[in-house]
């Protein structure tokens, strides 16, 4: 596969990273910001770069597919010339900033492919409770809490983002009008529907509005009937960055937590402990797209998972 990265910054050098050792050409980039794109480009040999999106049609003939690694508020510009211009795409979560917006892509997208970047997925711990709940071992499921929980906006662990575009950028409603809910909600919802099949929001608990959402709790429904908590944060210093689910069950509880372990999810029965490790290695999105973008095999997260997503983070943002 022959790619173009657009938006060079620290997502786009760790998509590039990701992509480049699955042996992925990273033949152009595209961003505004001249340090961000001449580093890019050293780093990775890319022979061709521009600074404006204008450019992506020097690309036709010349790559296969576009990576869109823009603040929020830019993917749907992005992605809709993309496909225009007859590109495979793999879009950054979330998908866009608007249901109407993800639509459009859809409709657009003609069959081809285009994947969500819901990164998750691929954390082992997160596909052995997937085990742990298609065999029901938990029994009767009474209640399930999510959350992902970070700590920068407060303790700056990752540097300080009134300095750091990377960081500042997502308390801007011009880039980022969801806030916490679109940047880590979105990695939740999909994530409960990996696990539950149906996901269904039923009201606000809680928002800590600055800008922008930094913090934001709601309930949800969750298969046919669970009842479940949904919480997000980027001050919560307890964590730095943490993905944390408990499923209680009539017969056992089930729990992962990505910052003491990814690889295995904690069961409690009976008061007795054991850890179940992920059952077979997993695919991540980066191979998932090369492998559809080169072999024509369809991966997953892909559109309509990231529209779903997108209708769900409409509702609740209301």
């Amino acid at each position: 596969m022959r790619l173009v990265m657009i938006g060079c910054g620290g997502m786009g050098s760790y998509q590039a990273k990701k992509f480049t050792e699955l042996g992925v050409r990273l033949v152009g980039a595209i961003d505004h910001n001249e340090k961000h794109r001449t580093s890019f480009c050293s780093t990775y040999a890319v022979p061709f770069s521009f600074s404006s999106l204008d450019d992506l049609s020097f690309f036709q003939g010349k790559a296969d597919a576009i990576s869109c690694c823009l603040p929020d508020s830019l993917h749907y510009e992005c992605c809709q010339l993309a496909l225009s211009l007859g590109f495979a795409v793999f879009c950054e979560k979330p998908l866009t900033t608007s249901l109407e917006q993800a639509k459009l892509l859809a409709d657009q997208a003609n069959g081809l492919p285009f994947m969500v970047n819901f990164s998750k997925r691929s954390t082992p711990a997160l596909a052995a409770l997937k085990q742990v709940l298609d065999e029901e071992t938990l029994g009767i499921l009474e209640q399930v809490e999510i959350s992902y929980l970070q700590s920068w906006q407060k303790s700056h662990v990752w540097g300080n983002p009134e300095e750091n575009f990377r960081w500042k950028w997502r308390l801007l409603p011009s880039y980022n009008p969801g806030g916490c809910l679109s940047d880590l909600g979105s990695h939740l919802l999909d994530t409960l529907f990996l696990l539950f099949g149906e996901v269904r929001f039923e009201k606000m608990v809680h928002t800590l509005q600055e800008a922008v959402p930094i913090a934001y709790q709601a309930k949800l429904i969750v298969g046919e009937r669970t009842s479940c908590t949904l919480t997000c944060s980027y001050c919560d210093e307890r964590w730095d960055d943490s993905l944390q689910i408990r499923v209680v069950g009539s017969l056992a509880s089930a729990e992962i937590n990505t910052s003491l372990d990814r690889k295995r999810v904690r069961i409690v029965q009976g008061g007795e402990e054991t850890y179940l490790l992920s059952p077979t290695p997993l695919s991540s999105s980066y191979q998932e797209f090369a492998r559809w973008a080169d072999e024509g095999v369809a991966g997953k997260p892909d559109l309509g998972d990231g529209l779903r997503v997108q209708a769900l983070l409409e509702e609740m943002s209301r």
